[in-house]
């Protein structure tokens, strides 16, 4: 598992587990207004054998629907997928392997300096990504390595959105959770449930006991506290991880138990920390126009900015950020 020490240790965390998205919205449908539909528009507009670059890949959720359009094609597309956090998308989403290895993903590779040559791309791509980077960096890079009419396409967090809500919600579930006695009267509940088992004395039977009302009543604390939370996903697949491990202990040592529980809540720290962060990044009005202003600077045209939405309320999910690099326009990495 990476380090804590790693400036991006949340993220890393995150990618390596069998998550193909980051924060796609619950109501995502899969019709032509969809996000999907919008992104499946922007790569069948694509020739045969265009490269492609996603910027800030993660696990690959967006460069899979690339991958999907292309094989409809005689000529493939060639997909590269970046991100700076440590991703090995194939190896952890068993899911969607088959087409995973079709991109070429660089692990630890900076949206402010990406190692392609200048011209290189027909489209350039990122979904609730290139909003984390130093955007006087990134963007000029990202029109850097595409080719004169070559089209980009972002999705960004909005501030009023209603995935910043549901990150403000979930990190205070998180720090909550952490806050709470629970892995330690878990941990607690594991030894003394094997030692119980083990010796089967009075005295271990009564300890083991006393465990199970501990963590009961720390579970029932929270479960009251989460009661009116209108999303509860993150904290109900935290409880049936942590309410897992005691059925585990007969397949399991209680030292593997005990760090299966360190394994989670350091899970839990991670999507804490990757929650206040995507709270942090999310543009308001003023932000995602400054963005429009700095591409055309930058040599960009037909550039469009619009709300993104989905679900039956068509509740705003961030900022469709699109246009295409005018002939003759982007800087070059060697002047």
């Amino acid at each position: 598992m990476p380090e804590q020490s790693d400036v991006l240790w949340e993220w890393s965390v995150f990618w390596h587990s069998d998550q193909l998205q980051s924060c796609l919205p619950d109501t995502s449908a899969s019709g032509d207004d969809s996000l999907q539909g919008r992104w499946r528009r922007f790569f069948e507009a694509l020739p045969g054998g265009a490269e492609v670059l996603d910027l800030g890949t993660g696990n690959g959720g967006l460069a899979t629907q690339a991958v999907a359009v292309s094989k409809t094609r005689a000529m493939p597309f060639s997909i590269h997928g970046v991100d700076l956090a440590d991703i090995e998308p194939a190896r952890f989403v068993a899911s969607a392997k088959n087409l995973l290895t079709e991109v070429m993903f660089h692990a630890r590779t900076s949206m402010e300096k990406l190692p392609f040559d200048d011209a290189r791309f027909d489209a350039v791509a990122s979904q609730y990504a290139i909003e984390y980077s130093n955007t006087h960096k990134s963007l000029p890079e990202a029109l850097r390595v595409m080719k004169d009419g070559a089209c980009f396409r972002f999705l960004v967090h909005a501030d009023d959105g209603v995935l910043k809500e549901r990150c403000r919600l979930q990190a205070a579930q998180a720090d909550r959770i952490l806050d709470s006695e629970l892995f330690s009267a878990t941990g607690g509940l594991l030894q003394r449930l094997v030692a119980a088992e083990a010796n089967n004395t009075p005295q271990t039977l009564a300890a083991a006991e006393q465990a199970i009302t501990a963590v009961k009543a720390v579970f029932d604390d929270l479960e009251s506290h989460f009661e009116g939370d209108e999303d509860r996903s993150l904290v109900n697949n935290l409880f049936a991880a942590v309410r897992s491990l005691p059925g585990k202990r007969r397949t399991h040592g209680v030292d593997a138990l005990i760090a299966m529980k360190d394994d989670i809540r350091r899970l839990l720290l991670a999507q804490s920390r990757r929650l206040k962060s995507m709270q942090n990044a999310a543009l308001d009005d003023a932000a995602a126009a400054e963005l429009v202003d700095r591409l055309r600077a930058l040599g960009a045209q037909n550039v469009v900015l619009e709300a993104a939405t989905t679900g039956h309320d068509a509740e705003c999910v961030g900022y469709w950020l699109s246009g295409d690099k005018a002939a003759g326009s982007g800087a070059s990495r060697y002047e």
